[in-house]
């Protein structure tokens, strides 16, 4: 990275005190959602020069192949709206940019912006899907925990970013927001060598605020978040749907995903905000937070209190540097299992295992191995060798068939709940 580029264009990204605009949303009508974020982005003084000659990035949160109504991508009503404001402002090229799960390959970006809604989002708009699988090596020599990464070559081409997520609980993280979303900038299965290089829960996360703080320093930048709908339980892909009824737009992402933290009453379980507040990107304190609420909204008014957490709730709790810390943490963590009754055979969780830990087996050896097994439909299934399982979830998150759950500890879930 050239001088040029390694001074923070964006000031605000990592002031604690960058405004975060709140609207209350609770439709998916694309002239109400484009409104909104015309409001918001005044409010909250989002790009007042407008962005014209410049090359606008939309990074949206398009994990796998999901139909929209399952809220586990970025609504294409709420796609659109975004693409028809950039455009208001005078953006001369709009590119949608996403790398999701497993390989990057032009076939499987099609693939997912075509399941997801995408493809007719763009339809008639002046903004285009990216094919480009190409990556850098980019560096950050601000970084606390990582300063080098893989990124795809539309975000490290362009003069904006903008940050389009879906709020959902997630089963490593708790919280997939803004930051977390900026995980999609690595491509494919460089996502999965992360997850090995970072296999601790805080080194991760830690890693996360770094890949973050680089993109949002180095370029113009916005996240917006559609939590309109959004998912509760073991998301990022296998929780279930919940109406929060809620836009937020902020430059500052760590900021934004504080305030969202409280809309799903998940404020202070969340590694990755603590670690940025520790940092001084953000404050978690309901006093200091500065929200801009569009027609009075507050986090209190549309705060959902009964929201669904991950299973993994907790799972950090017993995380320490000495050796009681480090096995009581082993004894009750949560764990991946394989729900047989569902699984077809696929071997998408083999794929996706940083670790690989998980072996695609036939069905008779692998029903020495697991009980449940004999369930199985398929001659080969899946088995996970938990000597060197890694937690990191990546299984149950891309299975296609949400055949993989989540197994706690019966005391950890009446310690944690």
């Amino acid at each position: 990275m050239s001088k040029e580029e390694n001074k923070i264009l964006n000031e605000a990204a990592l002031l604690p005190d960058t405004p975060v605009a709140l609207a209350a949303c609770d439709t998916y009508d694309e002239e109400r959602i484009f409104s909104l974020l015309v409001r918001c982005a005044e409010a909250a003084s989002v790009f007042p020069s407008g962005l014209a000659g410049k090359k606008v990035v939309i990074k949206p949160n398009f994990v796998m192949k999901r139909e929209p109504d399952a809220a586990a991508t970025v609504h294409p009503a709420v796609l659109r709206a975004t693409i028809r404001w950039l455009s208001s402002l005078g953006a001369e090229k709009i590119i949608v940019a996403e790398s999701p799960g497993g390989p990057y390959t032009a076939a499987r970006l099609r693939g997912v912006y075509t399941a997801c809604g995408a493809t007719d989002a763009c339809s008639g708009l002046d903004a285009a899907l990216n094919y480009d699988v190409g990556y850098s090596e980019a560096h950050y020599p601000e970084g606390q925990r990582a300063r080098v990464f893989d990124v795809i070559n539309p975000i490290l081409e362009a003069d904006v970013v903008v940050d389009l997520c879906k709020l959902k609980t997630h089963t490593l993280t708790q919280l997939s927001g803004a930051i977390k979303n900026l995980f999609g900038v690595i491509p494919g299965i460089v996502k999965f060598e992360m997850h090995s290089r970072y296999p601790d829960y805080n080194d991760f996360s830690a890693m996360l605020n770094d890949l973050c703080a680089f993109i949002c320093s180095t370029r113009e930048f916005v996240a917006i978040t559609d939590a309109i709908v959004g998912m509760e339980g073991n998301g990022p892909t296998g929780g279930s749907p919940r109406k929060i009824g809620a836009l937020l737009m902020s430059q500052n992402p760590f900021a934004s995903d504080a305030v969202a933290a409280r809309l799903i009453g998940i404020e202070g379980s969340v590694i990755m905000i603590e670690d940025a507040k520790s940092r001084g990107y953000c404050y978690t304190e309901p006093k200091l937070q500065h929200i801009v609420g569009i027609d009075g909204a507050t986090p209190d008014a549309l705060r959902v209190p009964d929201f669904a957490k991950p299973e993994t709730r907790g799972n950090f709790i017993f995380k320490a540097d000495n050796i009681i810390g480090r096995e009581l943490y082993g004894w009750f963590r949560p764990r991946p299992l394989i729900n047989y009754t569902a699984c077809l055979g696929c071997g998408e969780c083999a794929a996706s295992c940083p670790a690989k830990t998980i072996v695609m087996m036939e069905k008779d050896k692998a029903q020495k191995r697991e009980k449940s097994a004999k369930h199985a439909r398929p001659q080969k299934i899946p088995v996970i060798f938990r000597d060197k399982c890694i937690n990191c979830f990546c299984c149950q998150e891309l299975c296609p068939h949400r055949a993989v759950k989540i197994k706690k500890n019966p005391l950890s879930r009446l310690l944690i709940g």
